[in-house]
């Protein structure tokens, strides 16, 4: 891969923030539309943000790792390339 093309999975890294923003809001909303129905306010909404907070980081270490693996099979087969494409010395016997 040339040094001036973007990676493969720019994608991936770019939803990341969304992914872990509308994992927040979701359960925070959760969180406020059960402390509606219950007239709990405000125990369920931060319950549901502190669980939305874990829900959004667990998901961007995965996505992490995900990311992280596939660019180091990408990393490999480049290597495994350059090896191949490499002329071969004849031997000095």
């Amino acid at each position: 891969m040339d040094e001036t093309q973007p990676p493969r999975n720019l994608l991936r890294y770019a939803t990341v923030g969304l992914e872990f923003f509308l994992t927040f809001l979701m359960f925070m909303g959760a969180g406020w539309l059960l402390d509606g129905l219950l007239k709990t306010w405000p125990g369920f909404f931060f319950l549901g943000g502190i669980i939305g907070f874990a829900a959004g980081f667990y998901r961007i270490t995965r996505q992490g790792w995900g990311i992280l693996k596939s660019a180091q099979k990408e990393h490999e087969e480049q290597a495994r390339q350059r090896k191949k494409a490499r002329p071969r010395r004849p031997d000095k016997s």
